[in-house]
């Protein structure tokens, strides 16, 4: 990590003594022109009405400039002699610079036809006065503008992920992909924050990328969810303040503020959201023996809070054209609290009732997050050509307290302590994460029509978590510390990589072939009275990628393309630390190793006219030591008594196929609506023959989603959005199908609409829940969980700027020429 940030250093040093070793002189004020073409790469179009600006080399200033006429062309008849910098700028595409020298020599330059490729990314942190489609697709990924999301409005990152397509949530914030697990990044890098704790106000957009090239991290079987947070660079000063209430209690309030002026960039944003609800959930199983057949009816019912508070402070240099150093310290926290009453009941073989018990599982967490960001850019005169690095840094803390408690009582209703002693125990334990990410990229066009990519990262992480759970001995009234529900854990992990891709296009045909090498390093160590220790050193595994894509005339275009994924075990994953709950418990499993995935995709994408785009995906991803969760019947001892459990904990199966297909269509219906459907249908097989003979299963899964955006008269908004997903196959049992319903709509204020109220009901028909039905060699399972998911926000924004910082300049100068007169006299 440090030779990283001393090649960093020594880098941007270097960059910096060769650009202010290189500024220009003064040219001898004679007159040249130049002109030249603007198209669309993609269709070779002309470009009308686009930005172009002849910027000085020497201090970034405007010489001249103009919009480009309606075939594209423009023009600077007198110019004087010196070196330029040409900027074109239009909404939806990328910015382009290119270099120029005018001389006496070369005094008349063609710049030839300069290309301008499409840009989702730029359209987040762009104010247009057309309407910017929800959600953007290419070839290679898709983009969900999250300002378009009215019924997140006031949210998390959770309930923005909710209405992407391609992409499905469950009640527990359980994102997947595909039906696979994603890697989820922000900002284009990894993060310790969890998506309940980024808040929806604080993201621009999401990008979905569904099979990733070997420029990203290989972490991840359905590829990269990235959450790109706003960030305001507007000239001037300005910002935007917002507030909320939600009939689950609670509200949100934030403010963000950007001021810009010259060189400097400064930005400052604080969000604050709290929410209150309620969660309840029913276990119902079938225990088999060899003699009997008991049943256990358990349920729990509770109330839980939560409290977030999100800052972030970002400075930007711009120390000249072509260099730009960033930095930003983000401050995150949050408290929860989960208390919950439990009550089951014990039933005999006909199922009538002979017992039950009730107490509390009450459970309560805080954490603290601060996220510190390096970066640094330098851009070629070459266009395309630059060189990024940066250093990311995130600390958190946390706290965790339980209190659980159980007696059994006679259907008579008097205390027994047979055959079920009473139980009654709390838990208080804390931990810290350290994680540091360092990277450098490299990006050259070879020609106009190849380039190479290449770069480095590093990333370290640390674990340390303690908790300590004592159980009450009845016997003396003492509470003494139960060694197997406590644990004292380290744990670490590095990633080191590199990779190197080609890229280049022969007329219509596109190819990317790239080759990334990542190694990893994992220690745990357990402190406590069981202690257990383990040290795993993986050799270079190599990623390979290759795209190959066809475009064809008339705005359609396909794509082949292959990737080497691997999905590495979490932290809890690995954790042999036990959670218990009546006669259900939970752990992890220091034993587990990676998946290893081969994932293959054809895509087809299809544009009419700028209205209508169609994307269709067959996708087969075959995986090797698949992470899944087993089920076991076992006997656990918990405060000195024995007690039979069904145990759950991750483990690795031998495969999981999956292949389907995957059908998005964005049609814009009347002007002002427009409509995206997405469709998954997918075939799974998960064999798991290495854990018990036999033990499959597969099983024909669909799941898909419709957006509506629908403009109203008196500048307002209407948003539907509705979701179903069908049954999931686990090894052993099932996950029950799902649907769910949102409805938002917004109405702008004042001339420049930068008042803006959106009232959002979520989960209309409050059918979003979870249920699971799971078979083990001794039992029958079937599990259900709620918890408060219908909820209406109302929330207000007002948008503020921006201000002509020459107004500061214009009042110093009259100030200065007010006391130089008054010195004159």
């Amino acid at each position: 990590m440090q030779k990283i940030v001393a090649l960093c250093l020594g880098m941007m040093i270097s960059f910096l003594s060769i650009t202010y070793a290189q500024q220009p002189a003064r040219k001898p004020a004679e007159n040249g022109s130049l002109y030249g073409k603007l198209v669309d790469a993609k269709t070779n179009s002309p470009i009308e009405y686009a930005s172009v600006a002849l910027l000085r080399t020497a201090d970034s200033s405007v010489a001249t400039g103009m919009l480009s006429k309606p075939n594209g062309d423009f023009n600077f008849p007198e110019v004087a002699f010196g070196k330029y910098i040409i900027k074109v700028n239009f909404i939806g595409y990328e910015t382009v610079y290119k270099t120029i020298a005018l001389t006496a020599k070369n005094n008349n330059i063609d710049v030839g036809n300069i290309k301008l490729s499409p840009n989702v990314r730029s359209l987040a942190g762009v104010e247009v006065v057309g309407d910017k489609p929800t959600f953007q697709m290419a070839i290679d990924k898709r983009v969900f503008n999250v300002d378009k999301s009215l019924a997140s409005v006031g949210g998390t990152a959770t309930d923005v992920l909710k209405q992407v397509p391609s992409v499905n949530v469950d009640i527990d914030g359980n994102v997947t992909v595909r039906n696979g697990s994603p890697t989820i990044f922000v900002d284009g890098r990894p993060t310790t924050l969890t998506l309940d704790q980024i808040p929806a106000d604080a993201i621009a957009s999401v990008e979905v990328v569904t099979n990733p090239s070997a420029k990203y991290d290989a972490e991840g079987v359905s590829g990269i969810l990235n959450i790109v947070l706003k960030k305001n660079r507007k000239a001037g000063i300005n910002g935007q303040i917002s507030g909320g209430l939600s009939s689950l209690g609670g509200g949100n309030a934030g403010a963000d503020l950007n001021i810009r002026r010259e060189k400097f960039n400064l930005s400052l944003s604080y969000n604050l959201r709290s929410r209150q609800g309620n969660a309840r959930s029913h276990l119902f199983r079938k225990n088999i023996s060899t003699d009997t057949t008991t049943y256990l009816d358990q349920y729990n019912d509770g109330d839980n809070g939560r409290r977030f508070q999100f800052g972030r402070i970002g400075f930007d240099w711009f120390m000249d054209n072509r260099n730009t150093f960033t930095i930003a310290q983000g401050i995150m926290a949050g408290d929860f609290k989960d208390n919950s009453g439990l009550r089951l009941y014990d039933l005999q073989e006909d199922q009538q009732q002979v017992r039950y018990g009730t107490g509390i599982d009450n459970n309560n967490h805080n954490f603290r997050n601060y996220s510190t960001q390096v970066g640094y850019k330098h851009t070629f005169a070459k266009q395309g050509h630059e060189l990024t690095a940066d250093l990311n840094y995130n600390y958190a803390t946390s706290k965790d307290n339980s209190d659980y408690s159980l007696q059994y009582y006679s259907m008579g209703h008097q205390p027994i302590d047979s055959p079920n002693v009473p139980q009654e125990r709390y838990g208080r334990g804390n931990g810290n994460t350290t994680y540091i990410t360092g990277q450098i990229d490299y990006v050259n066009p070879l020609t106009e029509t190849s380039k190479i990519e290449a770069g480095l990262r590093s990333t370290t992480r640390k674990f340390n978590n303690l908790l300590n759970t004592n159980g009450k001995d009845f016997s003396t009234g003492d509470f003494v510390l139960d060694s197997s529900l406590s644990n004292n854990y380290h744990y670490s992990e590095t990633i080191n990589a590199a990779y190197l891709s080609y890229s280049g296009t022969v007329g219509n045909f596109g190819y990317q072939g790239g080759l990334r090498a990542e190694q990893s390093f994992y220690d745990g160590e357990m402190k406590s009275i069981n202690k257990n220790s383990y040290k795993i050193d993986y050799p270079v595994s190599l990623f390979p990628s290759l795209f190959l894509s066809q475009k064809f005339k008339g705005d359609h275009e396909l794509q082949l393309n292959y990737s080497r994924r691997v999905r590495r075990p979490w932290f809890r994953d690995l954790l042999p630390n036990l959670e218990y709950t009546a006669q259900s418990a939970n752990r992890g499993n220091p034993a587990l190793r990676p998946e290893f995935t081969n994932s293959f995709e054809l895509s087809y994408l299809k544009d009419f006219n700028r209205k209508h785009n169609v994307l269709v995906s067959l996708y087969f991803r075959n995986t090797e030591k698949a992470i899944t969760d087993f089920y076991t019947d076992t006997t656990l001892t918990i405060n000195g008594v024995s007690q039979k459990v069904v145990l759950s904990y991750p483990v690795n199966a031998d495969t999981r196929n999956a292949y389907g297909a995957e059908f998005t269509v964005r049609n814009q219906i009347l002007k002002g609506w427009d409509i995206t459907t997405n469709l998954n249908l997918a075939q799974t097989k998960i064999n798991a023959s290495n854990l018990q003979n036999n033990l499959s299963n597969q099983g024909f899964i669909w799941f898909g989603k419709i957006n509506s955006n629908t403009k109203l008269p008196w500048n307002s908004t209407l948003q539907i959005t509705g979701n179903y997903e069908s049954k999931q196959i686990l090894p052993q049992g099932e996950r029950a199908a799902q649907y769910s319903a949102d409805i938002a709509v917004r109405k702008e204020f004042l001339k420049k609409k930068n008042l803006v109220v959106s009232l959002a009901l979520n989960d209309i028909f409050n059918t979003d829940r979870n249920l699971t039905y799971t078979t083990t060699a001794y039992s029958e399972q079937e599990r259900y969980r709620k918890r408060a998911t219908r909820e209406l926000r109302i929330n207000v924004s007002y948008r503020f700027g921006k201000m002509d910082t020459q107004l500061f300049k214009r009042k110093n100068n009259k100030k200065e020429d007010q006391q130089e007169t008054k010195e004159e006299y």
